[in-house]
C-alpha cells in the first residue's frame, strides 16, 4: 500500500459537532459580556442539526448564503460564530485548507469583542489548532494551543477541549504517554460533565484506541475497543454516527494479530456504514478501501481486492497526515502482494 493512502482522520463527526457549537452557548452563558442574539443561537442551531444529521452540504449552503449576504439579519458578532462553525463542516468534510482560513477568520472577529482568556475563543482556537495539526503544521498549532491556555476552563467540558487537543498535538508528535494522560484527563473531564456512556466518550475511547495501535499497544486497543461497542450497545444510534470509525480501528486489531477474516468482517461493515451515513471524507474513506484491500489479499481473494483498491483511486486526498490505523506497519515485514 503507498504510504498516503493509508491515514485515518484524528477526530471524528462526534467531536467535531461538540468542538465546533459550543462556542457559541459558552458565549451566552455570561450576560455580563458580549453575548450572540437569541437569533443568532437560533441560526446555528438549525445548522447543528443538519451537520449532526449528516447534511453538512446543506449546512454549508446555509453558512455561505449567511456569510456572503448577511440576509438573515445576523449581528457581526455573530459573524464570527458563523466562520467558526464553517470551519468545523469545512473540517468535517476534509477540506483542512478552508477549514483553516475559515478558523482564522472566526478567531480574528471573535477577538474583537472578548478578551483572550474568554471563554468564547476556546473551541474557535482548538478547531484551528485541529486545522493546522491535521495538515501537519504542528509549530503553528502549537503556537494556537498556547493561546487556548491562557483561557478561563471553568466547566468539565470546556477542560476536556483543552486535554482532547493537548492529546492530539503530543500524539502527532510521537510524545504518546503524554497523550494518554491528556486522553485520560479528557475522559475524566467528560464523565465528570456527566457524559459516561455517550457518543462523546466511545468517540474519546476511540481516539486513545487508535494511539495505543500506533503504539503498537494492541492488547490494550483492544480493551478499549471492547468499552466502545458496550456503549455502542447501550446508546444505540448515538453513536452509530461514528460507527465506521470504530469499526477501522477494530479491524486493526484484527489485522494485528493475523484474524484475517474477522478483520475482512469487520472491514465490510465499516465501509458498508460508511456509505450508509455518507459522513466520512473521501480521505477516511480511502484508508478503509485501501486496508480492505489489503486484507482481502491475505484471504486470497484477489479479485475483491482489486475492487476495492479500483475505488479507492477514484478519491481524492491532497494531505498528509499522521497514520492512526496504518494495516501494513502492524506486522513484519513480508513478500509484496502479488497482482
Amino acid at each position: 500500500m503507498q504510504q498516503e493512502a493509508k491515514r485515518m482522520r484524528i477526530i471524528g463527526l462526534t467531536l467535531y459537532i461538540w468542538l465546533a457549537f459550543g462556542a457559541i452557548y459558552a458565549a451566552a452563558q455570561n450576560a455580563s459580556r458580549p453575548a450572540p442574539s437569541s437569533a443568532c443561537i437560533e441560526f446555528n442551531r438549525t445548522v447543528l442539526n443538519q451537520v449532526s444529521t449528516g447534511r453538512l452540504a446543506d449546512a454549508e449552503a446555509v453558512l455561505s448564503r449567511a456569510l456572503a449576504s448577511n440576509a438573515n439579519g445576523l449581528e457581526q458578532l455573530c459573524t464570527g460564530f458563523l466562520l467558526h462553525n464553517m470551519a468545523v463542516i469545512m473540517s468535517a468534510s476534509g477540506r483542512l485548507g478552508e477549514a483553516e482560513s475559515f478558523a482564522e477568520r472566526s478567531v480574528k472577529v471573535l477577538e474583537k469583542s472578548y478578551p483572550p482568556e474568554d471563554l468564547a475563543l476556546l473551541r474557535p482556537l482548538a478547531s484551528l489548532s485541529s486545522a493546522l495539526l491535521e495538515q501537519r503544521k504542528i509549530g503553528k498549532a502549537r503556537a494556537v494551543f498556547q493561546r487556548m491556555l491562557s483561557v478561563r476552563t471553568e466547566r468539565p467540558d470546556d477542560r476536556a477541549v483543552l486535554h482532547t487537543t493537548a492529546a492530539a498535538l503530543f500524539q502527532a508528535e510521537a510524545r504518546y504517554k503524554d497523550a494518554e494522560l491528556e486522553y485520560f484527563r479528557a475522559l475524566a473531564a467528560r464523565e465528570e460533565a456527566g457524559r459516561g456512556q455517550t457518543a462523546d466518550i466511545a468517540q474519546l475511547l476511540n481516539m486513545l484506541a487508535n494511539l495505543y495501535i500506533v503504539d503498537k499497544r494492541f492488547d490494550e486497543a483492544g480493551h478499549i475497543l471492547d468499552r466502545v461497542l458496550a456503549i455502542v450497545a447501550v446508546t444505540g444510534d448515538g453513536v452509530l454516527k461514528d460507527r465506521a470509525t470504530f469499526l477501522n480501528s477494530q479491524a486493526a486489531v484484527h489485522i494485528h494479530r493475523g484474524e484475517w477474516r474477522k478483520a475482512e468482517e469487520v472491514l465490510r461493515s465499516a465501509i458498508t456504514a460508511a456509505d450508509s451515513e455518507m459522513r466520512l471524507d473521501p480521505l477516511a474513506l480511502e484508508t478503509l478501501l485501501v486496508n480492505y484491500a489489503y486484507v482481502l489479499r491475505k484471504n486470497h481473494r484477489r479479485r475483491e481486492a482489486r475492487a476495492a483498491e479500483a475505488r479507492a483511486a477514484t478519491l481524492y486526498s491532497d494531505r498528509t497526515i499522521d497514520p492512526v490505523v496504518d494495516a501494513s506497519e502492524l506486522l513484519p515485514k513480508t513478500k509484496a502482494a502479488k497482482k
